[in-house]
């Protein structure tokens, strides 16, 4: 049973063996970075600002949570009013 031409085996085999060839690449979480090596973090050259018209969808939103985070940390006793208990459920029963 042939499954392809001898010719064409013998191009690919030839093709495949003149290529440079290659260097073995070691598993990458084993080797050593250096900082110098790390990626530097450059910010945005023009910086977006959030729309303020007060009319649309977004302007609305934001003004919303705006609103909630200001309620809830503006209130001192907003987180003083949990109870906090020493003691296992099943000594209620």
């Amino acid at each position: 049973m042939e499954l392809a031409d001898p010719k064409q085996i013998n191009q690919l085999m030839e093709r495949y063996n003149s290529r440079e060839p290659r260097l073995r690449q070691s598993n990458p979480r084993m080797t050593q970075k250096h900082a110098s090596d790390a990626p530097v973090y450059h910010a945005p050259s023009v910086k977006s600002r959030r729309c303020r018209c007060g009319i649309c969808v977004t302007c609305k939103d934001n003004a919303r949570w705006e609103r909630i985070f200001s309620e809830k940390f503006a209130d001192p006793t907003y987180y003083s009013g949990l109870a906090i208990r020493h003691e296992s459920p099943i000594n209620a029963l």
